[in-house]
């Protein structure tokens, strides 16, 4: 089975359930945006499913999407059909989730993180933050890393739903936290990407651009001792992930908007001009460009050398990793922040 659950909850050329898994926004816990799983060859629909509004970027584990929603659903949907298997309602608009040994976590705009019983969608636990999620959660072990808008970073134990810590880094954030290592890395409106001790929330270094820039919604990616970033700016920022030194920085032609997404020496990512880049990690310098011609705030997803992105004119296209040609597109409608999911 070969699927990508996307912005409406489209899906294509689906036959099972998924082997690989895209179990939370950017893939994992680093947000690499990246999976060793096949992807389509053509833009052949298996199913669409229409919930009624704007939905968050979906995950994929076992025979399962989830998807949030900003009518307050998280929905668990069927891999194979598209029918809804159940619905949680919460208080406010559904971030995307996070998916981690047979829970789905969820933030809420109701200033509230939920988990459930992935299978049954039985509310475990929540725990009220100060301020709106609008993040997806990265769970490492036994723990549920989140910023809310108001600033805060918490780490709660994923059991029990306690908190075990919680850091006020003075900005807005909107962006999704990525860990790795034992460092937590967030970016903030403040123009400060900051790196946290997973076990305590003590800082162990931050980044402020020099410009107006700020990291709204791009959130970062961590591959091997470097943290990759996009800046309201227009630049793309590479840091060294334990010292926080800015090793290069790319200036696209537009803000950037959307999270980047890392394989090897290659980092893709896309400004909101409509322009997709794919940037070689060592030197910060472009292999290629490809102009889209609209808008993009939507996170590009790699996997079997193609770049899955959605833009603004409507379409998904796929592209070749090779040279940003374009392999097929498809006309999905109104598209707004949610990223495509990749899994077989």
């Amino acid at each position: 089975m070969k699927i990508i659950a996307g912005l409406i909850l489209l899906c294509l050329i689906a036959g099972g359930a998924s082997a690989q898994e895209w179990p939370t926004f950017g893939h994992d816990a680093k947000r690499t945006g990246y999976t060793v799983s096949p992807a389509p060859e053509s833009d052949q629909v298996a199913w669409t499913l229409d919930v009624g509004g704007a939905v968050s970027s979906p995950v994929v584990v076992g025979d399962k999407v989830f998807v949030g929603s900003e009518d307050g659903y998280l929905r668990a949907i069927n891999v194979v059909n598209g029918r809804m298997v159940w619905r949680f309602k919460a208080g406010g608009e559904v971030a995307s989730p996070t998916f981690a040994d047979g829970r789905v976590y969820i933030g809420s705009s109701d200033n509230s993180i939920y988990c459930l019983n992935a299978t049954t969608g039985e509310n475990l636990w929540s725990y009220q933050t100060r301020d709106a999620i609008y993040s997806s959660p990265a769970v490492v072990g036994n723990v549920v890393y989140v910023t809310s808008t108001d600033g805060y970073v918490y780490a709660i134990n994923a059991e029990t739903g306690l908190l075990s810590w919680e850091k006020n880094l003075g900005n807005r954030i909107t962006s999704s936290p990525a860990v790795a290592d034992n460092i937590v890395f967030v970016g903030s409106w403040g123009g400060r990407v900051f790196a946290l001790r997973a076990s305590d929330g003590v800082g162990v270094w931050q980044y402020q651009v020099g410009g107006p820039g700020m990291f709204e919604n791009s959130s970062p990616a961590v591959v091997g001792e470097r943290v990759y970033i996009g800046s309201s700016d227009g630049y793309l920022y590479a840091l060294d992930a334990i010292t926080g030194e800015n090793l290069w920085n790319f200036k696209a032609g537009d803000e950037i908007e959307s999270s980047p997404a890392v394989v090897e020496d290659w980092v893709y990512f896309s400004s909101s001009d409509g322009y997709v880049y794919a940037i070689h990690t060592e030197i910060g310098l472009p292999w290629w460009e490809r102009n889209l011609g609209n808008r993009i705030t939507s996170s590009p997803a790699v996997a079997d050398n193609k770049v899955f992105i959605a833009s603004q004119d409507g379409y998904l296209y796929a592209l070749r990793t090779l040279d940003g040609a374009p392999i097929w597109k498809h006309h999905i409608g109104k598209v707004g922040r949610a990223s495509p999911a990749v899994a077989y």
